[in-house]
This record gives structure tokens, C-alpha cells and sequence, in this order.
């Protein structure tokens, strides 16, 4: 094993759902249906894991960043804005974030966050006139969080995406080394364990938070995933890296 270096962000996802089903999002474009149904459903990560996960975190020395989104759409969750306070209270990570599409974003609900989260992006997905009209409105709310608006975002290539030449991709990338594995440990609502963003459902069995510790699953199998995906080459330890379009 050759990984001793941290983890530079810590994911939750705090909620399953997302209002929205862009078809390029891999929750939408994902062949397997019956495995992704429990992101169209309302399931809720508890709080005690999260805090559970930040201790044991803090206790391995981490300090880097806490994003409080994945696959869903974190404004959905009521508890954010009381988990974003306890993760802040802590006073120890470099900064708290989330990636919204701000359909839920309220008058209310930015008051309670500015200056909580350190960062929020904000990615606008309507048409104008009523896109343009929201991003004005939307930066009246934030005067201490880092705001930033996206109003023509980007799509990128995802496993199933319908956009794309995944296939080509893939074959074009299956010789290039993957450092996502060693940037960020990600945990979903069902408290599985993610080996990175193109990894929806869980597709290599790391395990469950809290049964697997952090320092257990960085140190121990995910750790030898990373060096085998460091290497060029590589993405053939396993089909969906092969597989994988993303450089």
C-alpha cells in the first residue's frame, strides 16, 4: 500500500432526490432502473452518521472541505440549514459547500445559510426571460457566502450519457491513470461508501458507514484501488473503469 495522504473533501449525501431529470445526470441516463429507484424516492441520510463520519474524520487529521451534495438536490433536505450550523460549529474544515439548482432556494432559506456555507454553486437550468431574472434575484440573497452562478452550465460525459460517445470516450481514456478515487471519500444516503462520481450505485462493494470505519476505508481495500488507478493502465482492474468516459 502506497496511500498516506488524506482525503482532500468529505461528500454527503443528505437526501436521495433531485427535482429534476436531466437526461445527460447519470441517476437519469443509468440503464439499471430498479437499482436507481431509491434516488427517485425520499430517503433521508441520518445526522448522527454525518456527525459520526466528521469525528471520525477530524480524528484522522482531516481538515480539507465538506460538501453537503452528490447525486441530489440538497436544497430538498429541510435539516440543511441545522446540518450546515453543525458542521460550521466545528471550526475545523477548510470550507463547507453545496452544488444546488437552486429551485428550492428561498428568501428564508439563503438567510439561513449565507455566511454558514462558505461556498454555494448554483447551477440555473430554466430558460430565459425567467433564467436571467433568477440569477439577478439570487444574488441579492448571499453578502457573506461565496456565490457562484452558473447560468449556462456544462454537461459532462457520464457513463450512460445520451449526449456522448461514451464508448469512444472510454476507449480513448482506457490507457490514462484516475486520481478521482483519491480526492474526496464519498457517502450516499444509504450510507455506502462511493469509490467516485461516476460510481451512482454503488458499483464496487466498499462497504457501509459507520460498519466500515473512515480510517478503515481509506487505509484498506479503497487504498489499493487507488494505486491500481494510479497506474497508467490501470481502469482495467475493473469493467466500469474500463468503461469509463471521463479523462
Amino acid at each position: 500500500m502506497t496511500v498516506t495522504s488524506l482525503f482532500n473533501f468529505l461528500d454527503f449525501e443528505t437526501i436521495s432526490n433531485c427535482n429534476r431529470t436531466c437526461p445527460t445526470c447519470i441517476r437519469n441516463s443509468h440503464p439499471d432502473r430498479e437499482a436507481v429507484a431509491p434516488w427517485f424516492e425520499d430517503h433521508l441520510l441520518p445526522e448522527p452518521v454525518i456527525y459520526e463520519a466528521l469525528e471520525q474524520a477530524i480524528g484522522m487529521g482531516f481538515s480539507g472541505g465538506v460538501c453537503l451534495s452528490h447525486y441530489n438536490e440538497p436544497l430538498m433536505d429541510e435539516r440543511l440549514p441545522a446540518i450546515a450550523r453543525r458542521v460550521r460549529a466545528y471550526s475545523r474544515f477548510s470550507r463547507i459547500f453545496l452544488n444546488t439548482n437552486g429551485d428550492f432556494l428561498t428568501a428564508d432559506m439563503a438567510a439561513e445559510l449565507d455566511g454558514v456555507l462558505d461556498r454555494i454553486i448554483v447551477a440555473l437550468y430554466m430558460d430565459d426571460p425567467i433564467k436571467t431574472q433568477r440569477a439577478v434575484w439570487i444574488q441579492t440573497l448571499f453578502r457573506k457566502t461565496e456565490l457562484h452562478l452558473v447560468t449556462d452550465p456544462v454537461h459532462i460525459a457520464t457513463h450512460f450519457s445520451p449526449k456522448y460517445d461514451v464508448v469512444g470516450l472510454a476507449a480513448r481514456h482506457a490507457g490514462l491513470r484516475c486520481i478521482e478515487p483519491a480526492m474526496r471519500v464519498i457517502i450516499n444516503h444509504r450510507r455506502q461508501y462511493l469509490l467516485c462520481c461516476e460510481d451512482v450505485i454503488g458499483n464496487f462493494d466498499l462497504g457501509l458507514f459507520p460498519d466500515v470505519s473512515l480510517m478503515d476505508f481509506w487505509f484498506g481495500r479503497h487504498a489499493e484501488i487507488q494505486d491500481l488507478l494510479a497506474q497508467a493502465g490501470g481502469r482495467a482492474w475493473h469493467p466500469y473503469c474500463l468503461s469509463c468516459p471521463r479523462a
